[in-house]
């Protein structure tokens, strides 16, 4: 490295990254918002929900106050363990946290006002002094209805991050990520920004943990979702402010942490679970394996906004598409439909057909608790005799590809499945791959990185892709145009 869904799904945006909390604010309260903000900067969401004398806090007090007294009421006469109520609420109703966790979240006194307002007395198994979970030399604890505080307790090959997380001090950190060292000397990098979208921030995180790599690389989060991509709002600034120098670095800043990340010379194992799309899916791209749990979605949703993927996954989908088809017409030809048509998969298996999970290579796990262990175990098992891959060279597809390429979009054009700006977006993503005149016959990562940026500016400076992005941030879906 240098130093410096499915395929019916029309090129309309369909396929486009999830609305954001703050793209429905013309339904959502404003504590809802803030909750969201404050969750992009780790801060607790539930004070910005419970805080407040509107109807929409005073509701979300006493429903909580209820609901956690309630909980707090099973211990003891349920179970002696408070951790026993919170797995049976995440395990089993999917919550994100269990009903301890989020009395910890609120604190004593906020909680006892809870509880004085639906006319409640806090229950036994809250009156001891100190938090429900605590860590104490590195372990994480819960207190027992004796008062005594004991470990944790999870079953064998099961391991939460989230819980992991509290007994440990990131090697490096920032807003939107971090990166810590865990046994065996291995380094996992954390998304955490909301929805995990992907910043300046988040990539510098990517890039601190290939040059302090230890004896291997985890890229995990035990979020609902791995990465909803990259965050829109620094590129609509970006195409308002006309600042394309400042979207070249961007986009050349994120090349070059997952580069970085590709040939760092330890094992590198990527462990989503949920949406990966986007910038999301290219950090996974370049990983050297992955183990995916088997509700995650995976794809490259970049052309419903109107744009390319900027971050290496045109490149590395031809390098697959060509490892299949060992031909890079067809290669260049299966890469444009995929990524063209927004596609993902739901699943692993749908994802294989994209060429974004590789069978032969990657692992699924359907217990998201096993995640991050089978990534461990991937990860050492891979450590012994381990070389980075060689840097690949491309050959740059037939440019009689385009006049087809052509015809195919204006023909659903016609039909009226496609809109005029699909077909701009369809032919940017083949210009990456296609010959063009005065180019050479082959084409290195380097360049290839240059051509995805080049292509994602062009559409940048067109207006329609600013209305796209515009409506995606402010409506929560991207406009056909």
């Amino acid at each position: 490295c240098d130093d410096g869904a499915e395929l019916a799904r029309p090129l309309s945006g369909e396929g486009a990254p999830l609305a954001t909390p703050r793209a429905l604010n013309k339904t959502l309260p404003d504590a809802a918002l803030r909750a969201a903000d404050t969750t992009a900067t780790r801060g607790e969401p539930l004070l910005e929900i419970i805080d407040g004398d509107d109807d929409c806090a005073r509701f979300c007090r006493r429903v909580l106050g209820r609901v956690l007294a309630y909980a707090a009421s099973l211990v003891p006469d349920v179970t002696d363990s408070p951790q026993d109520i919170d797995d049976a609420m995440k395990l089993g109703f999917n919550w994100q946290r269990g009903p301890f966790e989020m009395i910890d979240a609120i604190g004593p006194e906020k909680m006892a006002s809870l509880f004085a307002e639906v006319g409640l007395d806090a229950p036994s198994a809250l009156a001891g002094d100190g938090p429900v979970y605590r860590a104490d030399d590195s372990v994480l604890t819960v207190r027992h209805a004796d008062g005594n505080y004991r470990p944790v307790s999870l079953p064998a090959g099961v391991m939460r991050f989230h819980m992991t997380r509290q007994t440990m001090t990131p090697i490096t950190s920032n807003n939107a990520a971090s990166l810590f060292a865990l046994d065996g000397d291995l380094r996992l990098v954390e998304f955490h920004s909301k929805a995990n979208a992907l910043t300046d921030e988040s990539m510098q995180i990517v890039a601190a943990a290939a040059e302090d790599h230890g004896a291997g690389i985890i890229i995990h989060n035990d979020a609902q979702h791995f990465s909803a991509g990259v965050d829109l709002n620094a590129f609509r600034a970006y195409i308002e402010a006309g600042n394309w120098d400042g979207i070249d670095g961007f986009l050349a800043r994120f090349q070059q942490a997952v580069c970085m990340l590709k040939y760092t010379p330890v094992p590198v194992v990527g462990a989503p679970s949920g949406l990966a799309a986007g910038g999301g899916y290219e950090v996974l791209a370049h990983c050297d394996r992955l183990v995916v749990h088997t509700n995650s979605v995976m794809g490259l949703v970049e052309a419903g906004v109107g744009v390319v993927p900027g971050g290496g996954g045109i490149k590395d989908t031809y390098f697959r598409w060509h490892d299949a088809k060992k031909s890079w017409d067809d290669a260049a030809w299966q890469t444009w439909m995929n990524i063209g048509y927004g596609a993902t998969g739901s699943s692993p298996q749908l994802s294989a057909r994209m060429m974004y999970f590789l069978e032969s290579r990657d692992d699924t796990v359907m217990n998201r608790d096993r995640l991050l262990p089978r990534a461990i175990e991937m990860v050492t098992a891979m450590q012994d005799g381990y070389h980075a891959p060689q840097p690949p060279v491309a050959q740059l597809a037939d440019g009689a590809l385009a006049p087809k390429m052509d015809a195919f979009m204006q023909e659903g054009i016609d039909r009226g499945d496609f809109m005029p700006h699909d077909k701009t977006v369809a032919m940017a993503i083949a210009s990456v791959m296609l010959r063009g005149d005065g180019d050479g016959e082959t084409a290195d990562e380097q360049e290839l990185y240059a051509r995805e940026r080049a292509a994602f500016i062009r559409l940048a400076k067109t207006p329609e892709t600013h209305a796209r992005i515009c409506s995606m941030l402010d409506d929560g879906a991207a406009i056909r145009n």
